[in-house]
């Protein structure tokens, strides 16, 4: 494209990168039981490019900060371990990534709340 800065390497802080295209946040719901998955680590790096700047999709920071199912968390030993073999993918492949802290605050329903869901069947009749 011309005129475009695109294509063009960019220095972001102590990141060089060779392109300014950027991975936005996508909400996958892949994560059962908060734990990145295998899947998402193949995911992550198939959209990897040398000197490439992803962001990771909104990663809970609690086990009350969920506000979909089954989205990654990285508060337990578990996750970290998870997403260390995301990151490692990601970077062997050349590319940065960030990863975008989630808590969905007052709009979380009950139901992702921990112990709610047995509440609310009880409640219900369920």
């Amino acid at each position: 494209m011309a005129g475009s800065d695109l294509f063009t390497p960019y220095r972001m802080s102590k990141f060089d990168l060779s392109h300014r295209i950027v991975l936005a946040p996508m909400t996958r719901c892949r994560a059962l039981g908060g734990i990145p998955r295998p899947a998402l680590a193949e995911y992550y790096a198939q959209r990897s490019t040398a000197g490439g700047f992803l962001i990771s999709e909104g990663t809970m920071i609690s086990d009350t900060a969920a506000g979909f199912p089954h989205v990654p968390g990285i508060y337990s030993e578990e996750q970290v371990r998870a997403w260390k073999k995301v990151v490692d993918a990601v970077h062997a492949k050349g590319s940065v990534i960030f990863c975008q802290l989630w808590h969905v605050g007052r709009a979380s329903h009950q139901v992702y709340q921990p112990g709610e869901l047995h509440r609310c069947r009880r409640r219900t009749g369920q």
